[in-house]
């Protein structure tokens, strides 16, 4: 996982905080604890320890977070739209093979080549939710860090 710096990260806790007051499941709705993050590989199960030992640091160099879009994956699952540059292509595609071997059923869509950079604001979200918090999430962007 990435984790945005400490100002992304407080600018999309606030849309979260917003959402939630606004009574849209996001992550607040979670355990309290989520994190503002990117996954860059994701799998039923993943040995934690041999995990660590094989990504290492996590990223190896620092990589520009521009975000300028929101999208919605199957399920009404709300996201914020990172955008897919090198910096973070590459780590990306470092990670996912460093854990392909370890990795108890991967996540097709965070193959390299079909992974949607991505940060989660909110599921389930019906249709009308989708409507409320879509316009609430485009005017802060874009955000970048």
């Amino acid at each position: 996982m990435l984790w945005p710096d400490t100002e992304t990260s407080g600018a999309i806790r606030a849309l979260w905080e917003t959402l939630a007051q606004m009574g849209i499941p996001s992550a607040v709705h979670t355990h309290r604890l989520h994190q503002p993050h990117v996954s860059l590989a994701v799998a039923e199960d993943l040995p934690v320890q041999e995990t660590l030992n094989a990504v290492g640091r996590v990223p190896t160099a620092r990589i520009h977070l521009s975000i300028e879009a929101a999208g919605v994956f199957p399920g009404g699952i709300l996201f914020l739209a990172c955008v897919a540059n090198q910096e973070l292509l590459v780590e990306q595609r470092r990670v996912q093979l460093a854990v392909s071997s370890l990795a108890v059923d991967p996540w097709p869509h965070f193959e390299p080549g079909a992974w949607t950079p991505h940060i989660t604001m909110g599921w389930p979200l019906t249709q009308a939710e989708l409507a409320q918090a879509l316009p609430v999430i485009l005017d802060a962007l874009p955000l970048k860090g």
